[in-house]
């Protein structure tokens, strides 16, 4: 079992205890009337962190029982000031696998408000542990974006003005540009601060 159908699985026995239907839970949960029942039969959408936190406010159930038992992420650093991103191998901290993020994935906790409107102080963002190449699809994308001389940032990733050579983005910092990159990956997700207090990590 995925770890989609796991959550799936996990909310269908919630809903059976509290004794509820799709479209009331929806209706509780301030939802569109379908969207319970979409997110239980449509296997290929995806499940959003923001509503199961709804849906599991309507059920009175702690998100953690619809979500427990996803493995934990490491979180492997922190995201300063101008995006510098500062990797801790000492942290020894775990956060959340968020729901249907496969794969090998490692987190970022945001510190400061030097990133925002983008991030905030206590967000955490996700990243693949296992690509580290460079990818076109990525050109305008936010990543964790390693440069060959060493420094890592979270930035968006747009080309340079000559071939092989990048620009890094910032919404409130000056442009890094033209740099030689060794590998960008792509944020996947982020976990706001406040989903995390209320997970409690």
């Amino acid at each position: 079992m995925d770890e989609l159908q796991r959550v799936r699985a996990a909310l269908r026995e919630a809903m059976e205890r509290k004794a509820i239907k799709n479209k009331p839970l929806a209706q509780k949960a301030g939802l569109g009337e379908t969207s319970v029942r979409d997110l239980l039969d449509n296997e290929d959408r995806d499940i959003k962190l923001g509503t199961l936190f709804k849906i599991a406010g309507a059920l009175d159930t702690d998100i953690r029982d619809l979500i427990g038992g996803s493995p934990a992420v490491p979180l492997v650093g922190r995201v300063g000031a101008g995006g510098n991103i500062v990797y801790d191998e000492v942290i020894g901290e775990t956060v959340p696998n968020p729901p249907g993020l496969t794969g090998q994935v490692e987190a970022l906790e945001v510190q400061g408000t030097s990133m925002l409107p983008r991030y905030s102080n206590g967000d955490v963002v996700y990243i693949s542990a296992t690509m580290r190449g460079i990818s076109e699809e990525d050109i305008g994308d936010f990543c964790a974006v390693r440069l060959k001389s060493g420094e890592t940032y979270v930035k968006q990733l747009a080309y340079g003005s000559r071939p092989g050579f990048f620009t890094l983005r910032s919404l409130n910092a000056e442009d890094i540009v033209d740099v030689e990159v060794e590998w960008a990956a792509p944020i996947l997700f982020v976990m706001p601060r406040a989903a995390r207090r209320l997970l409690g990590v």
